[in-house]
């Protein structure tokens, strides 16, 4: 497993003002989506994550950074994986009346987990196991018969 890496350290010119908005918004629509009926949810979230997002976007003004480079800066992909999955399966569990919504959150949070470490896995090149030990002398030929 990785190293924790969950960054404390703010970017000198990211405004922190942004990042506080990103840190009260983001949580408070996936809560807020258990407890507003789904088309009310959808206007607040063209409010709170669509409008900055665009002006992230739009603007291209580093010290306005969108949501997936925020999370990316400050949440190690281990972590920040598994916890999008886990919230997406959740509201969708809950808003299509499964009984158990937090159950399937955690399923899809492995899921994300097992994204995360497979995606890391084979962007490294393949290690072909045991090719680069040092072989003993006088086992080169040992091999299984053909």
């Amino acid at each position: 497993m990785a190293p924790v890496r969950i960054r404390t350290r703010i970017p000198e010119n990211w405004n922190r003002w942004w990042l506080l908005l990103w840190l009260v918004t983001a949580p408070t629509l996936v809560v807020s989506a258990f407890y507003l009926p789904f088309w009310i949810w959808v206007a607040v979230t063209f409010v709170g994550f669509l409008a900055p997002e665009l002006i992230s976007l739009v603007k291209k003004d580093d010290s306005l950074p969108p949501l997936t480079h925020t999370i990316r800066h400050f949440l190690p992909d281990w972590l920040a994986f598994p916890l999008i999955y886990f919230s997406l399966g959740s509201v969708g569990a809950h808003w299509l009346d499964f009984p158990r919504p937090v159950r399937i959150g955690a399923l899809m949070g492995l899921l994300g987990w097992l994204t995360d470490h497979f995606t890391v896995t084979y962007a490294q090149p393949d290690p072909f196991p045991f090719s680069n030990r040092p072989k003993k002398p006088g086992t080169e030929k040992l091999r299984m018969p053909a």
